[in-house]
């Protein structure tokens, strides 16, 4: 302790002996001319002839009935006001330990940030007694730290008073930089003069700490991290804080700042967990958008399947009768990942399903309308490639457009001509399924061409209000296969950072084509996650498999 402060401790001192002699005094004299008073009043005019009436010592026995009886009742009364001055005038010994040891058990129980403030207050105020007491928590919302809570010595209880509301410090004032900048948490003073205050306190800073009259600021800080403000306006007894002081105050300013980081933490599980639900329900609403199973006609053998990224994705594949006499085939891939491309793929999908299909409707104007109804009522960034084909059973012909969509891969049922089988065809090739796979399969097996590239229609849908789309019709034999599918298939990443290729696709439904279409899917994905290992995946993989029986 410095010898300044030593000698103001010592006025200090005297100053309040004087004052706490007078009021105590003053306040014993009191009882003193109570007592007077009552037996006075008792033992005067027809009191006491009434009284003697009793007895010949009747009114020595009221006098000591009512002295008890008077001073059993000032004891009381002395016991709470003593008390109250004692705690006014002089500093109350504190069992700094036993306060952090209640408080460090009680606010482990609590579940609301309210209830550990006002507990820490109340240790705040049982062993300092400061006039009021003001914590500001960060508020990322509005950028700044708010009144949470408030207590003042004349009150009920904890209030958040109008004085107190009004406080707010922004992430941007000097002070909370200046706070943020620290790499030890100290309390600051801010009665003293050593108080820096150009850079540190503005002059709007000092009216906020003026509205509460803070004398003292204790940072909430936890893993460098300011989350709060404690302040504490002057004792009541004008004692000055003392070093122990500070030291409890900021482990009590700790243990508020652990447990608002342990409330944080909680409401992020929560909030994981809420997500996570909510997620899996609209994983679910999603799941029942696709077909709940393959599709088989007297021509026709479909299966399709689609795993999303995410729980949740923005692949769309789908296939229906039309009427008796065809079926639809389409699928979509909607830009972005997650629930917004969700949105987006219900929206194709809602808009594909209203459209009417009549045998008389072209598929151009099908996709046409759907790229209007899709612009309007998206975004310019929205957009999603798309394939429509409607393959007609009694023709043998698929008619399709392709929106700027992966070309689905019709292989022809001419590679069944060479005995060898397709694996013997890449063998004698020397190929591995790459790039040059299918031409290696042409030259072996001399069919001319085995692969065709479904491509014929226009740009993606969603983009531009109106464009021309073509569409083509093709005919379809027994034994040829559609391989129709998104580019999360061909685009999935080996641990190296290699992509899986349309050619290894090629080679995959080259392995199983003489498998049904549900086999086919099975062993094409299966691959595929083979080629990731252990990678997760980063986009969603849709395919579809159409057989001509």
């Amino acid at each position: 302790m410095t010898a300044a402060l030593k000698r103001v401790t010592i006025r200090f001192w005297i100053r309040q002996s004087v004052r706490y002699l007078l009021v105590s005094s003053g306040f014993r004299l009191l009882q003193a001319a109570l007592i007077l008073g009552v037996l006075a009043f008792l033992l005067s005019g027809d009191r006491i002839r009434t009284i003697d009436q009793l007895g010949n010592r009747a009114d020595i026995v009221a006098a000591i009935l009512a002295t008890v009886s008077i001073r059993f009742f000032l004891t009381l009364l002395n016991r709470r006001v003593m008390n109250s001055i004692d705690r006014h005038f002089f500093r109350e010994a504190y069992d700094a330990q036993q306060i952090l040891s209640e408080l460090g058990q009680s606010i482990r129980m609590l579940t609301k940030s309210n209830q550990a403030f006002e507990l820490a207050a109340a240790k705040i105020d049982e062993a300092l007694h400061p006039v009021n007491l003001t914590i500001l928590v960060a508020d990322d919302s509005s950028r700044a730290y708010i009144p949470a809570f408030s207590l003042k010595s004349d009150s009920d209880g904890p209030s958040l008073g109008a004085r107190a509301a009004e406080v707010r410090f922004s992430y941007d004032d000097s002070l909370i930089t200046f706070l943020r900048s620290r790499s030890e948490v100290s309390t600051i003073d801010l009665l003293s003069d050593q108080v820096p205050r150009g850079p540190l306190l503005t002059p709007y800073e000092q009216e906020n700490f003026g509205k509460i009259k803070a004398a003292l600021l204790i940072p909430i800080s936890s893993k460098s991290t300011l989350q709060g403000l404690l302040l504490l306006g002057s004792r009541r007894s004008d004692l000055p804080y003392g070093p122990e002081d500070k030291s409890l105050l900021l482990i009590v300013a700790n243990q508020i700042a652990v447990f608002l980081e342990n409330m944080q933490m909680v409401d992020r599980l929560a909030e994981e967990r809420r997500a996570a639900q909510e997620l899996e329900l609209a994983s679910e609403v999603q799941r029942h958008l696709f077909p709940r199973a393959g599709l088989e006609s007297r021509k026709l053998e479909i299966f399709g399947t689609c795993l999303p990224a995410r729980g949740i994705g923005g692949d769309y594949y789908d296939y229906f009768e039309m009427d008796a006499n065809r079926i639809g085939i389409a699928i979509a891939d909607v830009a972005g990942k997650g629930i917004a491309a969700a949105l987006l793929m219900s929206t194709v999908q809602a808009s594909l399903r209203c459209q009417p299909t009549s045998a008389k409707k072209p598929l151009v104007d099908v996709v046409s309308s759907m790229n209007r109804m899709l612009r309007r009522a998206t975004s310019n960034r929205d957009y999603a490639t798309f394939f429509f084909g409607e393959f007609d059973a009694d023709k043998s012909r698929l008619t399709y457009v392709n929106a700027g969509h992966n070309p689905p891969i019709l292989i022809r049922s001419a590679i069944h001509q060479n005995g060898n089988g397709p694996e013997m065809a890449f063998a004698m090739a020397g190929m591995d399924g790459g790039p040059y796979a299918a031409r290696a399969f042409v030259e072996t097996s001399q069919v001319s061409p085995p692969v065709q590239l479904l491509t014929t229609g226009g740009p993606v849908i969603g983009t531009f209000l109106d464009v021309a789309y073509e569409q083509e019709s093709i005919a379809l034999k027994s034994g040829d296969t559609l391989i129709i599918y998104t580019d999360g298939v061909t685009e999935a990443l080996n641990p190296e950072g290699a992509e899986f290729g349309e050619g290894k696709l090629r080679r995959a439904a080259f392995e199983s084509l003489a498998q049904s279409a549900e086999h086919m899917v099975d062993h094409i994905i299966g691959r595929v996650l083979q080629w990731q290992l252990s990678l997760p995946q980063h986009d969603d993989i849709t395919l579809i498999v159409l057989k001509v029986k």
